[in-house]
């Protein structure tokens, strides 16, 4: 899969703390024209969070039964303000929180993360991705009742380098490789470590994904495998020792359990993670691949007569063109990945609305591989109606993004966040389990 545009540059817990912001204004009630003064107030628990945590968000002192706007503004590194809106029902007591189902606006149903995943840019404005602020942004609520304002509050949305994160940048003339390292600064246990890798839109574009993961406690390393320098500028004859190589440097890092280290990819990643999980089960103790390919597939674009992926210096067989998007082409058996020889948890994930390639026919066939090879390993199967192939668990795009950014890869912008937060989430577990 394609980068996203821009770069990321885009928990200590702290004590338990109420932002209250008050704003007394007039505001129109349900239930008649009569006017009264509203003095209402937004508790926000706690006030900063990493970009992929939910917060508690309470409004108090509204007027019970008052249908009750909530608008979210951020602004991103370019400067461009980014905004979405739920709308509530206040309860007996006069109060709304996110838990509760909006009624409309950006998004409607529960969703905790809706205001601060949704949001979108102004009409006709030229981002489609929300690109984070180096240092983190800050993200303004208004309450609003009968078109007035009731309170206001602001929550910072942390980025990983703001809970702890050291980054340690790795170019191939330290150690051949080309990545960024990612470690918590507070270790105690011996953790799980991840690999993280990207798909053919090549370059260094899980940084986030893996920064996310350390910043929960899992020191990663995000790779970039072609298209940087020193490396080749397309997908092709790619060595998978290289990432063996990675695989080494990121077992060796201070507080890595050295029997839990596990690679993550999406799109073409996917497919390399699942062969990295299937070519050296000795090194490799689990796999996550999000929109995989259940078979080895050629280079693609201009190198197509070229293999992707080489095993001790010799080409891997591939599908041939012809076979593209079959999950099981007839007389292809060497090109289909043997992903019963993992030695680890797998997670795969997929997208029913996937423009790029059949994920989901893929990852049908692989957890059908698994079942008739009596796979003894924790297999989890994420499949999503409403989403394409942006959509993985390695990390939401938790500022927002709008529709064309999807145009090319399919799925609707709610559909893929909800499926990438649910899929972050399983993630996490997978990683936390014993």
């Amino acid at each position: 899969m394609a980068g996203h545009a821009g770069a990321w540059r885009i928990r200590p817990i702290l004590a338990v703390l109420a932002v209250l912001v008050v704003v007394a204004g007039l505001a129109g009630c349900t239930g008649g024209g009569d006017r009264h003064r509203v003095e209402a107030s937004i508790s926000v628990s706690p006030p900063a969070a990493l970009v992929d945590a939910p917060v508690a968000v309470t409004m108090q002192g509204l007027p019970a039964g008052a249908r009750t706007t909530l608008t979210a503004t951020a602004g991103d590194s370019d400067g461009v303000t980014w905004s979405a809106t739920a709308q509530f029902e206040a309860t007996s007591a006069g109060t709304v929180s996110l838990d509760q189902p909006s009624l409309g606006g950006s998004y409607t149903g529960v969703n905790p993360l809706g205001l601060f995943t949704l949001m979108a840019p102004p009409p006709g404005s030229a981002p489609d991705w929300f690109n984070f602020p180096e240092a983190g942004f800050d993200v303004t609520l208004r309450a609003s009742v009968g078109g007035r304002a009731a309170a206001t509050a602001s929550v910072r949305r942390q980025v990983p380098s703001a809970v702890g994160v050291a980054e340690k940048q790795l170019r191939p003339a330290k150690g051949g490789i080309y990545g960024n390292l990612y470690l918590p600064t507070r270790t105690g246990a011996r953790r799980p470590a991840v690999l993280v890798f990207g798909g053919s839109g090549g370059g260094l574009t899980s940084s986030l994904a893996a920064a996310l993961l350390a910043a929960h406690g899992y020191p990663s390393l995000a790779l970039a495998y072609f298209k940087v320098p020193g490396l080749p500028q397309g997908l092709h004859d790619i060595p998978l020792e290289y990432f063996t190589s990675a695989l080494e440097v990121l077992r060796a890092q201070p507080g890595v359990d050295p029997d839990h280290v596990l690679v993550a990819g999406e799109s073409r990643g996917g497919e390399a993670a699942l062969l990295l999980g299937a070519s050296f089960p000795e090194l490799v103790n689990g796999v996550i691949a999000g929109v995989p390919s259940s078979v080895v597939n050629p280079a693609p674009g201009p190198y197509a007569s070229r293999p992707a992926w080489t095993l001790r210096g010799r080409p891997l067989p591939a599908v041939s063109p012809s076979d593209f998007g079959q999950p099981n082409p007839p007389g292809e058996a060497r090109a289909v990945i043997p992903v019963e020889r993992i030695r680890g948890p797998i997670l795969v994930a997929c997208g029913e609305q996937d423009l790029v390639w059949p994920s989901c026919g893929y990852v049908d066939a692989i957890t059908a591989r698994l079942r008739a090879h009596r796979f003894a390993h924790p297999v989890t199967a994420l499949r999503y109606r409403d989403a394409g192939h942006v959509v993985g668990g390695l990390a939401a795009w938790y500022g927002g993004m709008t529709e064309d950014a999807l145009a090319s890869f399919g799925g609707t912008v709610a559909g893929t966040q909800a499926a990438q937060d649910d899929a972050h989430a399983k993630l996490l577990a997978l990683l936390a389990s014993p």
